[in-house]
């Protein structure tokens, strides 16, 4: 998302070189930022609103390469210092009240805003390297399936702002070659500019090409949809526009104005098109999709600029599109924090009603902080040797208001869960090892063998079941790996990510994860496996086709998937346990409704088809409903009894979950695997270490 340059040239009808301000570019920015509220706002009449990212990158690479030329051809010179100066005026103190603002509100909407990566991500925001962050942070399976960051936006001023140091240095070397006095004679003048052309164009097709080179259906995208290389290409479509109009002043020809009118229809009626009928999940998008937006968009740009009185410049120059996108950086920086916490959840509104909340609230916002504050900043009321100050204080005081707002946030949630699990826990529930029960514990004869397998869900439940797992004399091995099982063909959906199965699972090689278990019952020679996932649950690329529960042809796959897994499982005799999934409630999308993988209805099939398997596989395989203690309503609950049994995120279990279902989960096993146990022992799992798996820490699971 590009700032709205107030000291940038607009150009004017007139000669080359002047100066004014050109309404019709603040339309452009009003359309583009409505766009970007919209498509979030989950209206399917815009779904690929995420074009107009591609709309503020061109029309930035214009309107800065269009400034560093206009001083050039002035001045013989660009003084780089005084335009980063200028940058930096317009930039950081909308971004400074915005992260202070995040972090206030954070204390107010807890469970919209704070989530585990945000002061991170908040450094991220502040040094312009956000968009990388986020590409590497993406490798964490639990950044993947975390609520979302409250500045995952800021990947896009990331991106501009390395445009902005990177590109201006490119221009001052391709056209500060040598000087003459006060004046450039025309011809040298022309050919660096075609020189810097040149360079514009072939970086922007390069760019475009690097993307459709990385990119992969079915694949996840993330790489290549934030990368500052393969987004480039927009940014210098429009710095090629800038040196274009430069070179061959269309309007000044007499089929100039026709030419350019008739393009700025075309962009417009293309960027329609674009907008409205192309999808984020098609290849065309990373195979020329943003090149070709982009290109539209310059369409646009040129006729607006070139032309004042074209119907398309009237129509943008619209006294409130322009008013809103005077304030549009402001927008923009405020827009995914409001769609946070204005959400179904919070306010009961959906559709049309809780897109005008949001608008109305995002205007009002940006409007405080332009007036307020950056105005006040850009007309000189910070100046000279204070500037540096009060940019350090800046960034001080963003990440202190980030940082104790999210440790407040997270100490208080931590300390109300302990309370009432302290509580609850001496009081309320009649947990099978409390101190001075009377109660017997049930206890294997023969120290029995547990392998628990499945995705992040076996492995917290086995936090639970390992701190109780000597009271019944039973060793459990807890191998839950985040973002594997047996579903995994591919890559996987969840939240808005496309994500690359964890190990032991392996892409498009679904027998690996199969010849890792078998290698582990080889080696452990357990009594009973216990399975419990909650990917299952996630669309799926079967084949290169995106599938999910419920539907005849993913669960015949699924069920053969299990089929095979059980003739490995039970290879030694083993027991098999296959542990019925919870509901989930991992938010709400900014659309308002909730995450396709969160649906009841697809843990109602998955659990039946559970079922229909241990039905079908007498005497080997059991289905264990666990859903009495995780789910007693027959709906999401984060607690029972007054005892939280999930994390903050809606998804994973706590340990006081694992604990609370340990009486029917090892009564099962004893009951399943004691007759193996005493006809089969042997088997060890060498450095066995009861405790969390080493990726809990990352979990940021709150409770005891």
């Amino acid at each position: 998302m590009p700032d709205r340059v107030q000291d940038v040239p607009r150009l004017s009808p007139g000669p080359r070189g002047r100066i004014s301000y050109l309404p019709g570019l603040d339309g452009i920015r009003a359309i583009a930022v409505l766009a970007i509220i919209a498509y979030h706002s989950g209206f399917s009449w815009i779904t690929g609103g995420f074009y107009s990212v591609d709309t503020f990158f061109t029309l930035s690479g214009f309107l800065i390469t269009t400034l560093l030329i206009a001083e050039w051809s002035k001045s013989t010179t660009i003084s780089l210092s005084n335009f980063w100066i200028r940058r930096a005026r317009r930039l950081l103190p909308g971004l400074f009240v915005m992260l202070v603002g995040l972090g206030l509100a954070t204390l107010v909407f807890p469970g919209a805003l704070a989530s585990s990566s945000l002061k991170s991500d908040s450094i991220a925001t502040l040094f312009y390297y956000a968009n990388w962050h986020f590409i590497f942070a993406h490798a964490n399976y639990f950044f993947v399936t975390s609520k979302p960051s409250a500045l995952l936006h800021t990947w896009t001023l990331a991106i501009e702002e390395q445009f902005y140091i990177v590109w201006p240095l490119i221009v001052a070397g391709v056209l500060i070659v040598y000087r003459r006095s006060n004046q450039l004679s025309d011809r040298p003048k022309r050919a660096r500019l075609k020189a810097l052309l040149s360079i514009g164009m072939v970086g922007s097709v390069a760019s475009a090409v690097l993307m459709a080179i990385l990119y992969h259906p079915g694949s996840d995208p993330t790489r290549v949809y934030y990368g500052t290389d393969t987004r480039a290409q927009s940014l210098l479509i429009g710095a090629s526009l800038a040196v274009v109009l430069e070179l061959w002043p269309l309007k000044d020809s007499p089929r100039g104005p026709k030419v350019i009118g008739v393009l700025g229809i075309a962009g417009v009626f293309g960027t329609g098109i674009i907008w409205s009928m192309m999808s984020e999940s098609s290849p065309f998008a990373f195979r020329g999709g943003f090149f070709v937006a982009s290109v539209l968009s310059a369409c646009v740009i040129g006729c607006v600029s070139q032309l004042p009185e074209h119907p398309i410049t009237h129509v943008l120059g619209f006294s409130p599109l322009t008013y809103l996108g005077k304030i549009s950086y402001g927008v923009y920086l405020w827009y995914w924090p409001t769609l946070l916490v204005i959400n179904t959840s919070y306010t009961s509104l959906s559709g049309l009603w809780l897109f005008m909340a949001r608008l109305a609230t995002v205007i009002a916002l940006a409007t405080a902080s332009y007036y307020l504050v950056e105005c006040k900043i850009r007309a000189g009321a910070i100046h000279g040797l204070r500037a540096p100050v009060a940019v350090a204080a800046g960034i001080v005081c963003s990440l202190v208001s980030i940082f104790v707002t999210s440790a407040y946030a997270n100490s208080s949630a931590t300390a109300t869960v302990s309370l009432t699990n302290n509580s609850a826990y001496k009081n309320s529930v009649d947990l099978p090892l409390a101190q001075g029960s009377g109660r017997s514990i049930p206890r294997a004869s023969t120290k029995l063998k547990v392998l628990l397998v499945g995705d992040s869900m076996a492995g917290t439940l086995g936090v639970g079941l390992q701190d109780l797992q000597g009271s019944y004399n039973v060793q459990l091995v807890n191998q839950g790996s985040p973002g594997c099982s047996l579903a995994m063909d591919g890559d996987f959906k969840v939240l808005w990510y496309t994500s690359a199965p964890g190990k032991p699972c392996q892409a498009n090689q679904p027998q690996v994860l199969l010849d890792t278990w078998q290698a582990w019952v080889n080696r452990f020679n357990p009594d009973v496996v216990i399975y419990f996932a909650r990917a299952d649950l996630m669309d799926q690329s079967i084949g290169g086709t995106w599938e999910r529960i419920g539907q005849g042809n993913f669960d015949r796959y699924l069920t053969q998937r299990f089929q095979a897994a059980l003739s490995v499982l039970t290879s030694r005799g083993a027991h098999v346990i296959l542990i019925s999934s919870p509901y989930y409630n991992s938010g709400t999308q900014p659309s308002g409704q909730g995450w396709p993988e969160d649906n009841p209805s697809r843990v109602v099939a998955y659990n039946k088809l559970l079922e229909d398997v241990a039905r079908n596989n007498p005497g080997k395989v059991s289905y264990l409903d666990l859903n009495g203690i995780l789910a007693p309503s027959n709906s999401f609950t984060s607690s029972y009894k007054g005892l939280i049994t999930r994390c903050n995120d809606g998804v994973h279990l706590t340990p006081l979950a694992g604990k609370l279902v340990s009486k029917q989960v090892f009564q099962s096993t004893i009951s399943l695997g004691e007759s193996h146990a005493s006809s089969s022992p042997g088997g060890t799992w060498p450095n066995y270490k009861p405790g969390p798996p080493s990726w809990y820490s990352q979990l940021h699971c709150l409770g005891p």
